[in-house]
């Protein structure tokens, strides 16, 4: 399924056939940090797609391995390939902004350096943003690429159910939160003018989630029905299987503070409010959001009301003690 054939090698030879147009079509935006082990090979799947009208850019987060040595050396080969490397590690979501801002294309699609993409993936998914102006995010379906008891790598087809087109902004919300779990449709191919309304990915695990509930505010979901993106779940590059010491390696952050969740919470309100919307249809964002948070343990809900009330009681202390 990962397997390439020789003629489909990189060589310098074929470098001046594929040099990037002033502004590509798509933009693929790889963030990394130590990735050493994939990313050469993930590379390889991105350059051979049948849709050569891309850049990519790779914005490297202050790696310590051989990651820039990897990354300058296929730069040289292909002139569609930027890399960037950052003077200093800016955390793993900054990483990612960072990537998207870098980015000059019409579309645009975040890749792992330790994810692949199937031949085919690129043009199919573009083809749909180019026929429909109404789509925002286009993805196929997926494989999860898992490690059995052996430690051998096994392919598990995967079904994320995300094909949204229901004309009402809330009810496209609503659907992707409720069937949200690993979040693979944000890896897919997205319209950049509707990314670039969003809040993008903020300093918190969740934002991405959140990110993606925006963008079903300013637009559908569509999904191609190939299987072309693989996805590695395992210990070392999935953040829901990391250890802390794996995750450290890796500078991946693991779960959330209380405030991060307040404020998770917090932006998915904000962010209705902006989107592009009416007022009816905020108003059933809202009052799923609610109904939403009611359903959080209760544990939860009551540090969440004593943080809200905890200006109230400081008065009437206050008031008690004149």
């Amino acid at each position: 399924m990962r397997e390439r054939t020789a003629s489909n090698q990189i060589t310098s030879a074929d470098t001046s056939q594929r040099a990037v147009s002033a502004s590509p079509l798509l933009s693929v935006g790889m963030p990394v940090y130590n990735g050493e082990k994939w990313i050469e090979e993930s590379i390889g799947f991105i350059l051979e797609q049948s849709m050569s009208d891309l850049e990519l850019i790779i914005a490297d987060n202050a790696s310590t391995d051989n990651t820039e040595k990897i990354c300058r050396h296929v730069a040289e080969q292909d002139s569609r390939v930027r890399y960037h490397r950052n003077a200093t590690n800016i955390g793993l979501y900054r990483n990612f902004d960072r990537v998207f801002e870098l980015a000059t294309g019409k579309y645009f699609k975040w890749s792992a350096d330790s994810d692949f993409c199937l031949d085919g993936f690129f043009e199919k998914c573009v083809a749909v943003l180019e026929a429909r102006p109404d789509v925002v995010l286009v993805y196929p379906r997926a494989y999860l690429l898992l490690k059995d008891e052996n430690g051998e790598e096994v392919a598990m087809e995967y079904f994320d159910d995300f094909n949204l087109e229901d004309e009402r902004p809330s009810t496209r919300f609503r659907k992707y939160l409720n069937r949200e779990r690993i979040n693979n449709i944000m890896h897919g191919v997205i319209r950049a003018s509707a990314l670039r309304q969003t809040r993008l990915i903020l300093p918190w695990a969740g934002s991405d989630i959140s990110m993606v509930a925006e963008l079903s505010l300013r637009g559908k979901f569509v999904e191609v029905p190939d299987r072309l993106f693989v996805r590695s779940f395992d210990a070392e590059t999935s953040s829901m299987l990391m250890n802390r010491s794996v995750a450290a390696k890796r500078d991946v952050p693991l779960g959330r503070t209380f405030k991060q969740r307040f404020l998770l919470h917090a932006y998915r309100y904000s962010t209705t409010l902006g989107a592009p919307i009416s007022w009816s249809e905020k108003l059933h964002v809202w009052l799923y959001l609610l109904g939403d948070h009611i359903k959080l343990p209760f544990k939860l809900v009551r540090k969440i009301a004593a943080l809200v009330l905890w200006p109230l009681n400081r008065r009437r202390r206050a008031s008690l003690h004149h």
